[in-house]
């Protein structure tokens, strides 16, 4: 017997007690992964990702349904829903962070809930089309695909707390600190959206005040595109706590319902968008200059 031959069984068995102990490590993380997960919190925010881009997309929607046919104004509002879906999704990522969840579902619960958010995005891209083509908003189209996105939300949200039944409540996650810099970031974020609330009123205005609409829009683009260069946005999902949650929750229902009723009413929509602006510049003020205090 050479010596080759001598050590290949030790050899091969110590092989399969390593990868048997690595597999163990792995099995080890993962649950020790799924311990610390906040599943309710999370569920929460899976449910949020479905709304605020469903609630963005059927504003547009809707008001691009209802625009008086002589306003040309339609790239800018555009623009200015994109934005907030956009500012969501950067939002989210940094809550994301701050609970250790990158990937929260798993499995089948990850499929549905990514052919539900799929087929639902799938059907108001159709009814986006139809509306530009058209110039009518084609309502049940609206109704259908908002419906099934928001369930990807819910079914996402259900599963988590399911997951979580029984298990203890976990304390909220850590913070990062509210500090000067953060406060100017959380204002001049709503500046922006402020800015984006006065685009959709204004926009469908008549007596040229459609084409100011470009300023505001080109202030939130800007403000939009600096926050995503230096990475802001997702530090402020990770640093908010409820008074901020508060004011935009707020300010995303002012903006995504402005443009709607301005486009009803576009002799009002003025007034209608610096009551909006003014309204969420307030709101993240008053946000941006709330004391420190407990999570919930």
């Amino acid at each position: 017997m050479t010596e080759d031959s001598r050590v290949e069984g030790p050899s091969r068995a110590g092989g399969a007690d390593d990868a048997r102990a690595a597999l163990d490590a792995l099995s080890g993380i993962s649950r020790r992964r799924d311990e610390v997960l906040d599943r309710r919190r999370l569920g929460w925010i899976l449910l949020f990702d479905a709304i605020v881009p469903t609630v963005a997309f059927a504003s547009w929607i809707l008001s691009e349904g209802l625009r008086d046919a002589s306003v040309s104004m339609r790239s800018i509002p555009t623009l200015a829903m994109l934005v907030i879906v956009i500012l969501w999704d950067q939002l989210s990522r940094g809550l994301r962070e701050r609970y250790r969840a990158r990937s929260a579902l798993r499995g089948v619960a990850r499929t549905v809930q990514n052919v539900l958010s799929g087929v639902g995005a799938g059907i108001l891209l159709l009814a986006m089309v139809f509306t530009l083509s058209r110039g009518e908003a084609p309502v049940a189209l609206v109704v259908i695909g908002s419906v099934i996105l928001i369930s990807g939300g819910i079914w996402a949200a259900c599963t988590m707390m399911r997951d979580a039944r029984g298990a203890p409540r976990k304390p909220p996650a850590d913070h990062a600190l509210m500090n000067v810099a953060g406060r100017i970031a959380t204002f001049f974020f709503g500046l922006g959206l402020g800015s984006i609330a006065v685009v959709g009123p204004w926009s469908a205005a008549r007596g040229g005040f459609e084409v100011l609409a470009v300023i505001p829009a080109v202030l939130a683009l800007l403000i939009a595109g600096v926050g995503r260069f230096v990475n802001a946005v997702p530090e402020l999902g990770a640093m908010w706590r409820p008074p901020q949650w508060i004011a935009f929750g707020l300010s995303v229902a002012i903006t995504c319902a402005v443009p709607v009723f301005g486009a009803a009413r576009p002799t009002e929509g003025v007034l209608l968008g610096v009551v909006a602006g003014g309204t969420v510049l307030v709101l993240f003020g008053a946000a941006a200059l709330w004391p420190e205090g407990a999570d919930a």
